[in-house]
């Protein structure tokens, strides 16, 4: 499968305990699949939990939508590809697409992340600092769309 330069890729190998009753990849796994993939690429930019904590910034959700394509099974091995699809012009709101494939390319579901950066101190929506601004940048799809800031 290839990559566009513009996006950070994650796998993960479905365990007996990430599936539900009906044996197949359970729906918050998805999400939490998703998370990991961001945060991954945080620290792959320089910017660890502890980081963000100095910097005085956190990540907030704002919502989260999944579609599901295809089932996934345990054992089977998904690499979750994420993208930046929209940013606010100071870059204080995001959006990140996680798209969901099998090994063998298949793509099977996609997260749809809208979030915002807070400033800890005031609990407010804020811009990044500049170098957090670049790793999300860094992935910024051609088509990204621009999103209003901070309210």
């Amino acid at each position: 499968m290839s990559h566009t330069p513009q996006e950070w890729t994650k796998s993960f190998e479905v365990r007996w305990d990430d599936v539900d009753l009906n044996g197949h990849l359970r729906n918050t796994r998805y999400l939490e699949y998703a998370s990991t993939a961001r945060l991954c690429h945080l620290i792959e930019s320089g910017w660890t939990p502890k980081d963000l904590s100095k910097a005085g910034v956190a990540a907030v959700l704002l919502g989260e939508e999944v579609r599901y394509l295809r089932e996934v099974f345990p054992l089977e091995v998904v690499e979750v590809t994420s993208q930046v699809t929209g940013l606010s012009k100071d870059g204080s709101r995001w959006l990140i697409e996680h798209r969901f494939y099998r090994g063998s390319g298949e793509e099977v579901a996609v997260v749809s992340t809208h979030g915002a950066w807070i400033d800890l101190g005031i609990r407010r929506i804020t811009a990044p600092p500049p170098a957090l601004l670049a790793s999300l940048e860094a992935v910024r799809a051609a088509d990204c769309v621009v999103l209003k800031s901070r309210s």
